[in-house]
């Protein structure tokens, strides 16, 4: 449990935070009233917190453990700016520490993806799934564009990514695609490193992504089960990364 004092010694929107988790843990596990009593006093102190925000947050205390102190802890993020994401891990300055992820020698190649969103998205599956660094296509949506930034989360800073051809890629490397008419993703032998090339959400991969993928690790499909003949690309993604995670992981 953080002291009162190291809470009084920390920046301002830090000391916020870590004021919110105290509330947080206190739903977990009990704690002094006295000691919540002091951490809300430094909350309802800072100048980050207004007058009428203040007042909610003392009416959420009376509630006590359950509902009330789980509010103090959302609403403290929300005067912060932040999502609440309590899986992320964080250092003592409250950002999200990138050395904590665990990294395999896996690769992505994104072959003309169009859209910021799933470019985005796809960076956030990568980082979940020890993605070591991610080549974009030229054409392919940046990873700088607004949406792409917004939808991973922050995870373009914690992948290494660059623009590149797919000639680019060493020629020892083993290279293989997600794409229709391949191996059952359930039979796949997935190698230890490589490069997975994922295709653009219309057309799929290029002609050339194809061949340099049959000629090399083949080609991984993800069998479906409804109606519809597809699904999202990054969807599709997280489910590839997840399976070759658990392959050489085992």
């Amino acid at each position: 449990m953080i002291t009162l004092k190291k809470i009084r010694s920390l920046k301002p929107r830090v000391q916020l935070r870590k004021a919110a988790d105290v509330f947080h843990e206190a739903n977990i596990e009990e704690m002094e009233e006295e000691y919540l009593e002091s951490v809300l006093e430094i909350i309802l102190s800072s100048d980050l917190v207004s007058e009428e925000s203040g007042e909610k947050l003392r009416s959420f205390f009376k509630k006590g453990r359950g509902v009330g102190y789980e509010d103090i802890y959302y609403n403290v993020l929300a005067i912060l700016g932040d999502s609440p994401s309590d899986w992320d891990k964080r250092n003592e300055e409250g950002e999200i520490d990138w050395s904590k992820r665990q990294v395999l020698g896996h690769s992505l190649f994104l072959d003309h993806l169009r859209s910021p969103y799933n470019v985005g998205a796809i960076f956030r599956n990568a980082e979940a799934f020890c993605v070591d660094r991610i080549i974009l296509a030229p054409g392919t949506a940046s990873p700088d564009h607004h949406r792409a930034e917004r939808t991973s989360r922050g995870t373009v800073n914690a992948i290494g990514w660059r623009e590149g051809e797919l000639d680019s890629i060493e020629a020892e490397t083993v290279v293989f695609a997600l794409e229709t008419g391949g191996t059952d993703i359930r039979d796949f032998q997935f190698p230890e490193s490589g490069v997975c090339i994922i295709g653009s959400e219309e057309t799929g991969i290029t002609k050339e992504a194809r061949e340099r993928a049959e000629s090399s690790g083949g080609i991984v499909t993800i069998p479906q089960f409804g109606a519809k003949g597809s699904i999202n690309v990054a969807s599709a993604a997280a489910i590839l990364l997840y399976k070759w995670m658990e392959a050489c992981k085992r």
